[in-house]
Parts: C-alpha cells; sequence; structure tokens
C-alpha cells in the first residue's frame, strides 16, 4: 500500500508531496516535461534540507526551492506571468502560479509546516550530540530575556524540547 501524502500542492512544474519525514517533487504535466524532461520523483528528507526560499505567489509567480549543502545556486526569480528559464529548469525548485486563489495559502501553510520540521530534527539532532534539554532550555531563556523571541516562542520551543 502506498503511503499518502498529508499534504498535496499542485504547481506549475510539478506537484509538492508533503510527508512526515520528507517533501517530493513528482514531475508531472506538460510545463514539468518542458522544463524538466524525463525525471522521476526528486526526495528530500528534512533532516538532509538546511533551508526553504520561498516567494508567496500573489500579482506574480511565486516558488519554493529546496536547499541542501552542495546545492547549485540558481537564479530563482519570478514574473507576472512568465518565470525565467533558470528557476523553471532548477531541480529544486517548483513554481507557484500567480492568480489561483487557493494556492498562496496552500504553498503558505507547507512551507510553514516544512520549516516545523526541519527545525524539530535540528533540534532532535542537537539534543542527540550530548547537548543537554536544560542546556537548550537556557539558550532559549537568554534569547526571551534578551526580547530576541516571545514568550510564547520559548514555551513552544520549552514543550518541543521537554517533549510535552
Amino acid at each position: 500500500m502506498t503511503e499518502k501524502a498529508i499534504k498535496e500542492l499542485k504547481a506549475t512544474n510539478g506537484t509538492i508531496l508533503v510527508y512526515n519525514d520528507r517533501v517530493v517533487i513528482r514531475r508531472t504535466g506538460l510545463f514539468a516535461f518542458a522544463s524538466q524532461g524525463i525525471k522521476g520523483d526528486t526526495t528530500f528528507f528534512y533532516r538532509n534540507l538546511s533551508g526553504v526560499d520561498y516567494k508567496k505567489p500573489g500579482m506574480t509567480n511565486g516558488y519554493m526551492r529546496f536547499v541542501t549543502a552542495g546545492t547549485v545556486t540558481y537564479n530563482s526569480g519570478t514574473g507576472l506571468f512568465a518565470t525565467p528559464k533558470s528557476s523553471a529548469q532548477d531541480p529544486n525548485t517548483v513554481i507557484l502560479r500567480a492568480f489561483n486563489r487557493k494556492v498562496p495559502a496552500l504553498s503558505e501553510e507547507i512551507y510553514n509546516f516544512i520549516l516545523q520540521k526541519i527545525s524539530e530534527v535540528q533540534t532532535n539532532t542537537v539534543m542527540h550530540t550530548g547537548v543537554s534539554g536544560a542546556d537548550e532550555i537556557a539558550k532559549y531563556k537568554a534569547l526571551l530575556d534578551q526580547g530576541v523571541i516571545t514568550q510564547e516562542e520559548f514555551d513552544n520551543k520549552k514543550r518541543q524540547i521537554l517533549n510535552l
């Protein structure tokens, strides 16, 4: 039985499929074939992602670009009706169509979900490398005292560290 994605977003040059441990770009459709050729799925496990570049679509096209160690830098950008060739051909980028009412909200939801998963993986990695939960909480408490983060952000991070 095939695992069902938690979230799915059909974009111009592929479909973003979001799972608990990874995100997949499935290249389907005519534009995906024209810009990427015949390629299989590209899978990014959250533990391997160092970030996500994101431009929310609105009056112009947007994009979501998955960044890993050793990622080749492309000139990502979008326009009102067209997308620069370099963005469309970047294997780690999905173009988000402007003027589609559902795409902006869903793409932002997916973006925030992926960032949260990356953060969770990084926190768990740090916890397993010998840094204690108390040390982590103290670090975030110092950030709270300096005004860098809010009380709510501190409380959320503390719950996450303590697995509450």
